[in-house]
């Protein structure tokens, strides 16, 4: 039996329960006698002890590789004894808890201890997903349950359901001043959460920390300034205005870094991943800040050409921002494919771009400022737009947006003012893949191709990538995307 110093929560001025702990050896790793965890853990104990509240017991967590919990089981009595059970992980490729997570990766040891502090979940398949990207009300409950804030009641968003699960964490955020809106009315929940606007979460949480919990030494104070500690990235001209001191501070203390190219891509979407490892560095251990400001790099506000067979971070970044401007780049994983090719060309197509399907200075720029496409018809339901000038298709719902294509329209074809419908749809009917026949004749089409070219190629009818068909046409037999009667603008 070992007595152990077992911390009870972690929040700023609440203390734990004392065991002492003996100096002996432990299968290897030796617990000091002369040290004891501090008792109170805005970052956790340094040295040979870390520490943290876990489910459904208490943890002690040594920073020693070879050991990862220290399980102590209190009597309901609250009796300053107790047993620990000590579980001794040999080296593998895998971390403990999850399948997806190994050892070696940047944000293991981060996913660990937020999990063991109940503050991450996993799937219900025993996995992390950390290469996912994670939504705007994911992050707020991640953030708030870091903070140990009370559930919030108050909050002024009106584009989600009350009584939604994340509704107590947005409250207790917003009425702690630390998470703002799209608008004064729009949270917008499910949308994607940027590098720059996590940094900017993070900064505001560890200033509303440290207000609270004075530490000694530590501060969010830039000198000389901003720019300075943004120096070393290439594109730090994408970086926003309103977020360049957070995105500064948060480098400084070493809570976000550049990708392995040297650049921070700022609009690139935060990871489950990398959101945990910039909640452990900035709240879970204390920030140690940089005392030497980078080196400066050549500024360039676009990123390498990028085309059919590239891959990379850029490339992951573009196919991250085409489609949170509409356009269906296919998997966002980084490589540039088919799929990426033509929603670079649709985008092209809409931005009055040279259409190439290649990324380069022109292209970059406009992907950092532009915004999704808007429809010119207004109403409720769902309807179609093709427009002949940029030759582009637009699903669109309630008025908004969701699908930006590329098409290709009839070459010498009139077409009439007055809106076509959707009126029958075939499987397969000569090359008109999954056509929808949107005249009484049955022979307008919206269909399928294997060519749809940057032109006007077509007899009259409305080519699409078959792909895309293929996602239009998915939910026929349930919920389909286009029912019969849909309107049809082409002009």
């Amino acid at each position: 039996m070992i007595m152990a110093h077992v911390d009870t929560g972690c929040g700023a001025g609440r203390r734990g329960e004392s065991l002492d702990v003996s100096g002996m050896w432990l299968c290897s790793v030796w617990v000091p006698r002369s040290r004891s965890p501090r008792p109170s853990c805005p970052w956790g104990a340094r040295g040979y002890e870390r520490y943290m509240k876990g489910k459904g017991g208490r943890i002690v967590r040594w920073t020693n590789k070879r050991i990862r919990r220290l399980l102590v089981g209190l009597t309901t009595a609250g009796l300053l004894s107790c047993c620990l059970f000590l579980t001794v992980q040999p080296a593998t490729a895998e971390a403990a808890t999850f399948l997806d997570v190994r050892a070696d990766d940047w944000f293991a040891e981060a996913v660990e201890v937020l999990y063991d502090a109940g503050i991450v979940q996993g799937k219900a398949d025993g996995t992390f997903r950390p290469y996912e990207p994670i939504s705007r009300a994911e992050f707020t409950v991640l953030l708030n349950r870091s903070l140990g804030l009370a559930s919030g009641a108050a909050h002024p968003f009106t584009d989600f359901p009350a009584g939604s699960w994340f509704e107590p964490a947005v409250a207790a955020l917003y009425e702690a001043g630390l998470v703002q809106g799209l608008s004064p009315s729009e949270f917008n929940p499910e949308g994607r959460l940027s590098r720059q606007q996590a940094a900017s979460f993070i900064i505001r949480a560890l200033e509303y920390r440290l207000t609270a919990a004075p530490v000694e030494g530590l501060d969010l104070t830039l000198a000389p300034d901003t720019q300075s500690w943004l120096q070393g990235f290439p594109d730090r001209e994408f970086i926003a205005t309103v977020h360049q001191p957070a995105v500064a501070n948060a480098y400084r203390l070493g809570i976000v870094s550049g990708q392995l190219d040297g650049r921070f891509y700022p609009l690139a979407e935060v990871t489950r991943g990398q959101t945990a490892g910039m909640l452990y560095a900035a709240l879970f251990q204390r920030p140690v800040p940089r005392t030497e400001i980078p080196a400066p790099a050549s500024a360039n506000s676009v990123y390498p050409s990028a085309s059919a067979g590239a891959s990379g971070p850029h490339v992951l970044w573009l196919e991250q921002r085409l489609a949170q401007l509409t356009y269906r780049p296919g998997a966002i994983d980084g490589v540039f494919d088919e799929r990426t090719r033509h929603a670079v060309i649709a985008f092209q197509k809409w931005e009055s771009l040279a259409r190439d399907g290649m990324v380069g200075p022109a292209t970059w720029v406009r992907l950092a400022t532009g915004a999704r496409p808007t429809a010119r018809q207004s109403g409720s339901g769902i309807w179609i737009e093709v427009s002949l000038a940029k030759q582009v298709f637009l699903y669109v719902e309630n008025g908004v947006v969701t699908r930006t294509l590329p098409t290709s329209t009839g070459a010498s074809f009139t077409y009439r003012s007055a809106p076509y419908t959707v009126q029958r749809k075939a499987i397969a009917d000569g090359p008109r893949y999954r056509a929808l026949y949107i005249n009484p004749g049955y022979v307008l089409a919206i269909h399928g191709y294997p060519s749809v070219p940057i032109y006007p190629a077509s007899d009259g009818c409305v080519r699409l990538p078959m792909w895309e068909m293929d996602a239009l046409r998915a939910q026929d037999a349930t919920n389909p995307l286009i029912p019969d009667g849909t309107r049809v603008y082409i002009s």
